[in-house]
């Protein structure tokens, strides 16, 4: 890997003393397997809730629509919008150093949910949770946008992404191994004082911006600017604002899987503990897999054409979502239901690398952190949230019309959308194609 691996040079301002801060190929490297491991954290963070659900609902005495608040939307309405403006902070400031903070922030805060001992104080828990999970992510992309070459970029990005399905099939792990022997709210402490001990390793990153250059922007740019600086960028590319769109179309789609469990246990007749085993093997195995996949044949694309990454996303999303819908129609008596199974867990993350990748291809480099950040904020608020309020109230709608498999109908329903997202990465990619020619 080291080998293929190459240095930004010359792609960012400020970056011809980016060798001498960081070195060699090596601390690259290490710089991208440390922030992976902080978005492991991050994910196990803050799916750990999900984990106890069945303890934590028991324990505080929670309903079902106070515990759907606290991982839902109580976290991610702040988590998203927070982003936006930490993102513009990322921009302006050490970088290393605001990661820092916010872990810190949210391991302290996991730590603190351990003590909750009701709906209240979870809910301001999640809150602020939120809030320090927001600095990683946009400040983490911007590190690795200016350490990696723009042909590369698809790989560090999907590799960072391995954080999700790692994090969140580690938050399961835990609660069904260590919760059973400490409990959940020791794991709580454990999580939390890992992530407060992790933050001393910041301490040791050093910003790859000019620290003079850095101060002359922070000044020259104040937070204020920020919606005006994400307005000009959109109208300043279409190809970008058609990159957001479909990365929201797929999300959305994604949203509708909110009920695989309860799809399996319902209309695939599997036990809970069988669905829940089948699903985090799948998810895991199928989600690490596609990361990287998809990182790495994106690149490469990349490598031999404009527009190469968005070429990838049309071509993969063409190919595998008619599985997601062939799957949905299989029983689990036959082998094809487990293949489709793990080629759908493969297209959950195989598209995160690319997209992020293009996103810093087509937005000024120091804008990158604060756009990264509107994209998150779009994926989650439109995307995730909207996907899973639709394949709900549909699954309730074909219940009530007394349909035999009310989910099933729902998210095929629900997936239209991650086809409609296949001609906005095309149309990006040709306008890619046309600027450059353009150019030429």
């Amino acid at each position: 890997m080291n080998s293929q691996i190459a240095l930004e040079k010359d792609d960012t301002p400020g970056t011809s003393s980016i060798s001498s801060v960081y070195g060699n190929r090596g601390r690259t490297i290490m710089l991208l397997v440390f922030l992976t491991l902080l978005n492991i954290l991050n994910f196990a963070d803050r799916f750990l809730m999900q984990g106890f659900a069945v303890d934590m609902i028991h324990d505080l005495q929670l309903s079902n629509l106070e515990f759907t608040l606290l991982t839902g939307f109580v976290f991610t309405t702040f988590y998203t919008v927070m982003g936006l403006f930490m993102g513009a902070l990322a921009d302006r400031i050490h970088r290393p150093r605001l990661i820092a903070i916010g872990i810190f922030s949210w391991s302290a805060l996991t730590a603190a949910t351990g003590f909750a001992n009701n709906f209240m104080q979870l809910s301001l828990l999640r809150m602020f949770t939120g809030v320090g999970e927001a600095t990683l992510t946009p400040a983490a992309l911007g590190l690795l946008g200016d350490r990696f070459k723009p042909h590369h970029r698809a790989f560090a990005a999907g590799f960072y992404y391995l954080g999700a399905p790692i994090g969140i099939g580690m938050a399961f792990i835990i609660a069904g191994t260590l919760g059973a022997a400490i409990g959940w709210r020791n794991c709580f402490f454990t999580l939390g004082a890992i992530g407060v001990v992790l933050t001393g390793f910041l301490l040791f990153l050093r910003e790859p911006r000019e620290e003079q250059q850095a101060k002359q922007a922070a000044s020259k740019r104040p937070i204020t600017a920020i919606y005006k600086e994400i307005l000009q960028t959109l109208r300043a590319s279409r190809a970008l604002c058609l990159l957001i769109l479909g990365g929201v179309l797929v999300i959305f789609a994604q949203g509708t899987f909110v009920l695989d469990q309860l799809w399996l246990v319902q209309e695939r007749h599997m036990s809970q503990k069988s669905a829940q085993q089948l699903a985090g093997i799948m998810f895991i195995s199928g989600g690490v897999l596609g990361s990287l996949l998809g990182g790495y044949l994106a690149d490469l694309l990349q490598a031999r054409r404009i527009g190469g990454r968005l070429w990838f996303l049309a071509l993969i999303y063409l190919l595998g979502v008619p599985v997601g819908y062939i799957y949905r129609l299989l029983d689990t008596t036959g082998m094809a239901f487990y293949i489709c199974m793990f080629i759908g867990s493969m297209m959950i993350t195989i598209g995160y690398g690319p997209i992020f990748a293009c996103l810093q291809d087509l937005v000024p480099a120091q804008l990158r952190s604060t756009m990264t950040a509107f994209m998150i904020l779009c994926m989650t608020l439109f995307g995730t949230s909207l996907g899973n309020l639709t394949v709900g109230g549909l699954a309730d709608v074909f219940r009530a019309a007394s349909d035999s498999a009310p989910i099933t109908k729902a998210v095929m329903v629900g997936m239209t959308p991650w086809l409609l997202a296949i001609p906005c990465f095309v149309l990006a990619a040709r306008m890619m194609e046309n600027k450059a020619e353009l150019h030429d």
